[in-house]
């Protein structure tokens, strides 16, 4: 105190000194090697497990009045049971300090490989490995917080061990290996950002975690993330008000049908986002399986004048499953023509559709068919009761254009894809 300042003993969050030295022996087990990194709860070490001779993490809680207990972030880790968090081995008391011992994990982060482009494959085999960890996480009560290149471990161990792909492994789930935040320090959600929900509301979690799928497929499409600048007011403001930039724009060799997805994952309000992490893992794989080439047993029909909505029905219904052969009518007449023609499973019509044939008209036309049409007539948008009558008559389902339309359609283009194959009629060819 002579010099009027007081520096912090070793084990303090504000200390220089290390807690631990290397050549030190915790628990007769753990022999202590480099320091890897420091968080809020504690400092992490490599360390040598000398009894099962393996490599670990070793993370010892800061000595501070009021640090949080380790426990929390241990099970956190241990719940989740995925590659993209460390495996968790055990837990104990070092001089009256608690720490956890857990998987060492050795890589670089992700924003290390965005110096440039990843090819189709690798981006798409990236993304699903992360919406597959953010799924799980979620499964388990898990919010994995901030998504991006500064807090993604890319460990090439996975494929070297006969893995198909490297392993990602989440920062909120490496035991402070990985870092838990970006640069800013803070989640850059929308609703985040205007302060009408808590970055650690379990009620807001997992549509925050969305919201960073759609973050993390923009930088890994473009090499930044969205709305990225030196200055973070001004990248906060871009989250909360600016459109963002989309996929089909930075990388048009993309599919389009990815694209709708992440504008999707982006949009401003929470409630408009995809309903969970699983769904848009399911639309993912769809648009993945589609690539392969996939055999394609499903015939979706959309008949909407609307060009622009046309389209986003049509990619949303590819979206939904990847057997899925969609097509657009712009009117009812040409819609007819593909209903004859075809026998779609599933006919989406603008319920004010209007023209020659009209809504009512082309539902019509469908259940007169020679045969008896098997397509499936889905009326999206307003319809008064006493329509509803008139199309009781052509079996007609209904589904009402609001917020709900996204989900309720690919929940009917799946049920088509699940529901019996239908024998289709042999077509034939009058002559004479």
């Amino acid at each position: 105190m002579a010099s009027g300042t007081f520096s912090a003993p070793a084990g303090f969050r504000d200390s220089p000194a290390r807690p631990l030295h290397s050549g030190e022996v915790v628990a007769s087990t753990y022999a202590i090697r480099d320091e890897v990194g420091r968080t809020d709860t504690g400092i992490v070490f490599e360390a040598r497990d000398m009894l099962l001779d393996r490599p670990v993490a070793f993370k010892l809680a800061w000595r501070d009045p009021g640090s949080p207990s380790l426990i929390a972030e241990a099970r956190r880790c241990a719940s989740v049971r995925d590659p993209c968090s460390v495996q968790v081995h055990g837990m104990g008391v070092h001089n009256g300090v608690e720490y956890v011992v857990g998987e060492l994990v050795e890589g670089h982060l992700l924003r290390d490989e965005l110096i440039k482009p990843f090819a189709e494959d690798t981006y798409l085999q990236r993304l699903r490995t992360l919406v597959a960890a953010v799924s799980r996480a979620h499964d388990g009560g898990i919010a994995v917080g901030d998504i991006s290149g500064s807090t993604v471990l890319v460990d090439p161990s996975g494929r070297a061990n006969g893995g198909s792909s490297d392993r990602l492994v989440l920062g909120r789930l490496s035991l402070s290996q990985v870092p838990a935040f970006g640069p800013h320090g803070r989640i850059l959600a929308p609703e985040v950002v205007l302060g009408q929900a808590e970055a650690s509301d379990p009620a807001a979690a997992e549509a925050i975690d969305l919201y960073g799928l759609g973050c993390v497929a923009i930088e890994m499409a473009s090499g930044l993330p969205p709305f990225a600048d030196q200055d973070p007011r001004v990248e906060a403001r871009g989250h909360a008000q600016e459109p963002p930039p989309r996929i089909a724009d930075l990388r048009p060799d993309l599919p389009t049908e990815l694209s709708d997805l992440v504008d999707w994952l982006l949009a401003k309000h929470p409630d408009a986002r995809p309903r969970s992490a699983g769904d848009v893992l399911a639309q993912l794989e769809a648009i993945i399986d589609r690539l392969g080439h996939r055999t394609r047993t499903i015939r979706v029909l959309i008949v909407d004048d609307d060009t622009a909505r046309a389209r986003w029905l049509w990619s949303l219904a590819r979206r939904a499953h990847a057997a899925a052969l969609v097509e657009i009518a712009s009117e009812g007449t040409d819609a007819a023509h593909k209903l004859n023609r075809d026998q779609p499973d599933v006919v989406f019509v603008d319920a004010a559709l209007r023209g020659v044939m009209n809504a009512f008209e082309l539902c019509m036309y469908a259940r007169g068919l020679e045969g008896g049409s098997r397509s499936q007539m889905v009326l999206v948008g307003e319809v008064s009761d006493r329509d509803k009558l008139l199309f009781s008559e052509a079996n007609v389902q209904f589904l009402p254009d609001d917020a709900s339309l996204p989900n309720a359609m690919l929940e009917r283009v799946r049920q088509a894809f699940t529901e019996r194959p239908r024998v289709r009629k042999p077509r034939t060819t009058v002559s004479g």
